[in-house]
């Protein structure tokens, strides 16, 4: 019989996934390694794919591994580790789980590659949802609106006040329907005509697509008399 050598199992993968990544390193099929170990090819594959519910049980689970670590030639203990730590971890995800490696009855398939590929794609796939819902939120949501001036319930004898304020980028700004100048920073400005008497001043900033913000202010313009 070949000696074995003391090769690392690795911890970049699971179990099964380093296996199989050896075995096709030495060219090695499954029907192959099924002759050297004496292990049904469907137990083999089994392990390779973390279906360890597919084991007559917890012992041959351990046993197949062994065998099949030293038909790889690949270190035993590392291969066992590896299946007891995938075990432990399974376990704290589903503590009320009966199979845990080294307890009576047929251990469950828990952590698969393939389960683990199938979550990864759920949990991307929530990210990019949750990702456009804000988008779509920010966009519905009305634009920020903050006047400086003139302040309400202004009472002046000038028939005209200026209108300062700040508003978002790229939103649309009007008073009593007239276009107000926005610049690229969101700032405005603008001189309105008054009437004598009280004036009410609506002001309403919206962008292309989405809800309006509209401020009021009311102006009294009496009589220099």
């Amino acid at each position: 019989m070949t000696p074995f050598r003391t090769r690392a199992v690795g911890t970049a993968h699971l179990l099964g996934e380093r296996l199989r990544q050896v075995r096709q390193d030495a060219q090695l099929t499954l029907e192959a390694v099924a002759q050297q170990t004496g292990i049904n090819v469907k137990h083999l594959r089994a392990i390779e794919e973390g279906r360890y519910g597919d084991l007559p049980g917890a012992v041959y689970a351990r046993s197949f591994v062994r065998a099949y670590a030293q038909a790889l030639e690949i270190r035993e203990d590392s291969a066992l580790r590896l299946l007891e730590r995938e075990y432990a971890v399974a376990a704290k995800l589903r503590p009320t789980a009966a199979a845990v490696l080294g307890a009576g009855g047929r251990p469950r398939e828990l952590l698969t590659p393939q389960r683990l590929r199938r979550a990864g794609v759920v949990l991307l796939a929530v990210g990019v949802l949750v990702y456009l819902g804000l988008e779509i939120r920010n966009l519905n949501a009305p634009p920020s609106l903050n006047i400086h001036s003139p302040p309400d319930q202004l009472t002046t004898t000038e028939r005209t006040v200026e209108l300062v304020g700040t508003t978002e980028p790229e939103t649309i700004v009007t008073a009593n329907g007239s276009p107000i100048v926005v610049d690229r920073d969101g700032r405005f400005h603008d001189v309105l005509d008054l009437q004598a008497g009280l004036n009410t001043v609506i002001i309403r900033a919206q962008r292309k697509r989405g809800r309006a913000t509209t401020v009021v202010r009311q102006i009294l313009v009496q009589s220099a008399d």
